[in-house]
């Protein structure tokens, strides 16, 4: 049972970001903590009090952990419990509330809290500038324009990072397989993407006659990716070049 506590604590501390940035996780404990204390109307305490404790008791219990884990045979999804505590409603309730009660100190609470938490969302990673106005890479956006017909649709092989961004500019382009090769856990196999991505240096070969099953009438690689043969050597030609991805074309496929 203790390491059943343990797991979940771990998972709550994973979930609040505790290893990057608790702030929002104390602001709303300690909101969650004066609402105990400051709050008298018993319909927004069953609301903004009683709710939220008894998900977070039950969460941290190790019993129902056991329960839900057997009837619902999924211990990855045990973390979403913690959608149900209304973080935002109860830290804003809670912080608004003190700041009615206690302007000056509620006022400085709120100020240093809003600071605290504050991030430079450009720091991430996953987040960059946008380029344009549908928010996505301009290459992705710009290869699209060269090789979409002005009817109907084409297939196009491309690499893994245009994946998430070509089918949402145009649904006229399709895709030999999608997001779903991208996501490890799911465990997916499809025989053109090991000879797309997986393979240190493509075998131009079996890689050429696997696009033409589909058919790919065109075919998108960075330019650094290594091939053991040149792919004009199978029926394609250079189509054109946009930043760092050349894009191939089908010669025998209309």
């Amino acid at each position: 049972m203790w390491g059943i506590f343990l797991e979940s604590v771990v998972i709550f501390q994973n979930y609040m970001g505790f290893h990057e940035n608790g702030y929002l996780a104390g602001i709303y404990l300690f909101a969650l903590l004066y609402l105990w204390l400051a709050e008298k109307d018993k319909r927004r305490r069953a609301i903004f009090v009683y709710a939220p404790t008894l998900l977070l008791f039950l969460f941290f219990c190790p019993l129902f952990r056991k329960v839900f884990v057997r009837l619902l045979e999924d211990s990855e999804t045990y973390y979403r419990l913690l959608w149900l505590l209304q973080m935002s409603m109860v830290s804003a309730y809670g912080l608004l509330k003190l700041c009615g009660r206690h302007r000056r100190i509620g006022l400085a609470v709120l100020g240093v809290a809003i600071i605290a938490c504050g991030n430079y969302v450009y720091d991430s990673e996953n987040i960059t500038r946008a380029e344009n106005a549908y928010h996505l890479p301009q290459e992705a956006i710009d290869i699209v324009d060269l090789i979409e017909p002005e009817e109907g649709r084409v297939t196009v092989l491309v690499p893994a990072d245009l994946i998430y961004f070509v089918r949402q500019y145009s649904t006229n382009i399709e895709l030999p397989y999608g997001r779903e090769m991208l996501i490890a856990r799911w465990d997916y196999y499809h025989a053109m993407y090991e000879a797309m991505e997986e393979a240190d240096v493509i075998d131009t070969d079996s890689f050429a006659r696997l696009a033409g099953e589909y058919p790919c009438a065109y075919v998108v690689l960075k330019e650094d990716r290594q091939m053991d043969e040149p792919l004009t050597e199978y029926g394609y030609d250079l189509y054109g070049r946009v930043g760092e991805y050349l894009i191939y074309r089908d010669t025998q496929t209309e």
